[in-house]
């Protein structure tokens, strides 16, 4: 069963990679086809968008490939998954813009992913003989849920940078017609990205801390570890 979830993730993976690569060679076609016209400009951007989903796709293998950090399968499945959900769909495909509930369910994935690198963290720092870091399931926890919720914020104040100097409308403080919202309208989407962005935090946390707390330590297959053990050692060993 667990080797037949690897090839269906594998396969997943390489669906999202070649869909990715298709699009951005489409969106370079019209970039050429649309050149000295209105649509340029359009078709500029989302080859930008198209070509950083396929750098970011590459990132996982770029990072185990030049560094000692390992992730997990899982951690890259969800990583394509998100990317896939996020440009492709998200911001390419308009679904943002369609579907009421995609932007808060990109939200709860980066926030849930967030606090695992946070529990990622801990573990390494206290595998690597910090013992002041030595930190209880409680605070462990804790130290996941401020992680992730600090990026949150983090990509909230990109969100304002991005509406307020580049003419964007990210933070949804007007309508698709570009009519201004008022009040706590003007509020809701930055508040309930932050709610979701908490509350998938405090779920995370709360998982990590009751595994942990137990003898059956399920979270150990979503942490990113590091190979200590040097390459050329493994290779004088052999």
């Amino acid at each position: 069963m667990r080797e037949t979830l690897k090839k269906i993730s594998y396969l997943v993976i390489l669906f999202i990679f070649a869909s990715f690569i298709l699009i951005t060679g489409y969106e370079f076609v019209r970039l050429l086809q649309t050149r000295g016209t209105d649509k340029q400009t359009e078709h500029f951007l989302r080859l930008v968008q198209a070509g950083f989903g396929l750098v970011a796709l590459l990132f996982p293998s770029l990072l185990q490939n030049h560094t000692r950090i390992l992730l997990p399968q899982r951690i890259t499945f969800i990583y394509a998954v998100f990317l896939y959900l996020a440009l492709l769909l998200g911001s390419l495909g308009g679904f943002y813009d369609r579907v009421a509930e995609w932007d808060t369910l990109q939200h709860a994935l980066s926030s849930a992913l967030f606090a695992v690198l946070g529990f990622s963290v801990i573990a390494n720092l206290q595998e690597g003989g910090i013992e002041r870091l030595n930190l209880t399931p409680v605070l462990s926890s804790l130290f996941s849920f401020c992680l992730a919720t600090t990026l949150g914020v983090l990509w909230e104040f990109y969100e304002f940078f991005a509406d307020s100097v580049m003419g964007q409308n990210t933070q949804r403080t007007a309508t698709v017609d570009g009519v201004p919202l008022i009040g706590q309208a003007a509020l809701s989407d930055t508040m309930g990205d932050l709610i979701v962005n908490c509350t998938a935090a405090v779920i995370v946390a709360v998982l990590g801390y009751f595994a942990l707390k137990g003898s059956g330590n399920w979270i150990e297959s979503y942490l990113i570890t590091f190979d200590t053990e040097p390459e050329k050692n493994k290779t004088n060993k052999g």
